[in-house]
């Protein structure tokens, strides 16, 4: 695992925050703190606003009306994220709006098969599953199933965030990732009931799990820690993911589906730090 050796600051940074300490957006943060919690909150921020737009073709082409005022609910719900994380960015001085007009956040690979590991393809800050595109019914809903109970697993941990409005502004978003979570469950199930329809599901679920894999970040990187060091998560990329995979793995299992084998030694690696 990679290490970093921290300044006497840092180290007492995290002493206090692990007794306690909390900041708002009213008072000067600590460098080395805002530094990466703005990092975070870019990350999310990008993240929602571009699974907004990958989820927009759906309003149309979802495969009946009551599936269409679902995705149209969903889209909006992903676009009010955004806005919320935005404006915890912009009252810490940064600028969202020329982020996002300068930002191609809506691109999407055009390879269907194609897995970039932990690349990067642009210079914002999106998780890079957001770069593949949903082009089947089937992958909207195993984004539903996978990606929003990963997300749903990583806001977890912001509900105790050193940074309160953070935490204060997650529980929305929380409940709303949940009930879209439910969604994917409903289908997964409809879907593997079907054995035609159960082949695809399988099929789409060998394509995007490792992609999902991939949003927990490298196991070996130094961020690990340091990002519950300083009281922004709860837990390491590991244990997050530990606990996302005991879940599916048991829902997969009801259904009859196969979790394909996941190595992350084996998916490409980014050639450039992260930012």
């Amino acid at each position: 695992m990679t290490t970093h050796t921290y300044s006497k600051e840092e180290l007492a940074l995290f002493k206090e925050i692990k007794e306690g300490r909390t900041f708002e957006a009213s008072e000067e943060l600590p460098p080395f703190y805002r530094k990466h919690l703005l990092n975070l909150l870019w990350m999310q921020g990008d993240s929602e606003y571009s699974g907004a737009l990958g989820y927009m073709p759906w309003i149309a082409k979802a495969p009946t009306l009551q599936e269409k005022v679902l995705v149209a609910q969903m889209v909006k719900d992903e676009m009010r994220h955004a806005s919320v994380i935005y404006r915890l960015l912009d009252e810490l001085g940064q600028n969202t709006s020329e982020h996002i007009n300068n930002s191609e956040l809506g691109y999407k690979l055009d390879e269907d098969k194609i897995n970039i590991g932990f690349k990067r393809i642009k210079p914002d800050y999106r998780v890079n599953i957001f770069y593949y595109d949903i082009k089947y019914w089937t992958d909207y809903i195993l984004f539903n199933f996978l990606m929003d109970r990963a997300a749903g697993h990583q806001l977890l941990d912001t509900f105790n965030s050193s940074y309160l409005p953070w935490k204060k502004a997650i529980e929305g978003i929380y409940k709303e990732e949940v009930m879209h979570l439910a969604h994917g469950d409903k289908w997964v199930k409809i879907l593997s009931r079907d054995p035609e329809q159960k082949k695809v599901l399988q099929e789409r679920l060998n394509l995007w799990w490792p992609r999902v894999m991939n949003v927990f970040g490298s196991t070996q990187g130094a961020s690990n820690d340091l990002y519950v060091n300083l009281g922004l998560k709860q837990r390491t990329n590991g244990e997050i993911r530990d606990v996302f995979v005991k879940e599916i793995l048991e829902m997969c299992e009801a259904h009859g589906l196969t979790l394909p084998v996941y190595r992350e030694e084996d998916q490409p690696q980014r050639e450039t730090a992260n930012r």
